[in-house]
């Protein structure tokens, strides 16, 4: 009898070792490429930036790995605590999304990215702070 015991508890360590072989991450966790925070969506990741009054976007793979931005197009509106929802210019430059952030007297702005990924079409909420 002590010996099953033995045997199975052995048995357990082993098969629960080789079903967490290869996970670098903890599960829920998203992996941030460029010291941002990751928003998953249905078809890939997006990282947001604040940097001052700028705002970068980096389309990712659920993997971690970054989509050539090309592949992928942004549109988006910012809102105020107290104000209504105006576009913001999102641009593509040297392959990152930019995008002016003007926080005017407020603390932070909500954002909804739109994304479309071969020719499929998400959307990311978030609230970037000073």
């Amino acid at each position: 009898m002590f010996k099953k015991i033995i045997c199975a508890t052995i048995l357990f360590a082993t098969l629960n070792a080789f079903a967490h072989e290869g996970h670098d991450q903890t599960p829920g966790s998203l992996k941030a490429n460029h010291g941002g925070t990751v928003k998953a969506g249905k078809e890939f990741n997006l990282e947001y930036v604040v940097s001052g009054n700028e705002l970068k976007l980096y389309p990712a793979s659920h993997e971690g790995s970054d989509l050539l931005a090309t592949e992928v197009k942004i549109s988006g509106t910012g809102k105020l605590p107290k104000g209504k929802a105006e576009s913001l210019k999102i641009e593509l430059k040297n392959g990152i999304y930019t995008a002016p952030i003007d926080f005017k007297s407020g603390y932070r702005i909500e954002v909804i990215a739109t994304t479309e990924y071969k020719g499929k079409k998400d959307s990311f909420k978030f609230q970037v702070e000073k």
